[in-house]
């Protein structure tokens, strides 16, 4: 996820008190989380041909998920409301947790 929504995830998940390599640990779950559940909303939404460049996106990028993002963005329409939605479903999923 890009360097903004982690910071974000850090403030809303109040992780700001952990050292900041468990923070980063920490970090890193919950937007892979936030990554899988975001892609998946996003791919209710995609007609067959949106499908097949995502497929394509998605073989070409292996293990960068920005590229996988960064086409989310441009072809998802309100994909930053999918992004913060999800976010927050997390956050209301795991506030026991991090309480």
């Amino acid at each position: 996820m890009s360097e903004e929504i982690n910071k974000k995830i850090a403030k809303d998940f109040g992780l700001d008190s952990m050292d900041s390599r468990e923070q980063e640990e920490m970090v890193e779950k919950i937007g892979n989380l936030l990554f899988e559940s975001v892609v998946e909303r996003a791919i209710n939404v995609m007609d067959e041909e949106m499908m097949g460049k995502f497929e394509n996106i998605v073989s070409e990028a292996g293990s960068d998920y920005q590229k996988v993002i960064s086409f989310l963005k441009s072809s998802v329409p309100g994909f930053n409301q999918i992004v913060s939605e999800e976010l927050n479903r997390l956050k209301r999923a795991t506030s026991s947790i991090f309480a």
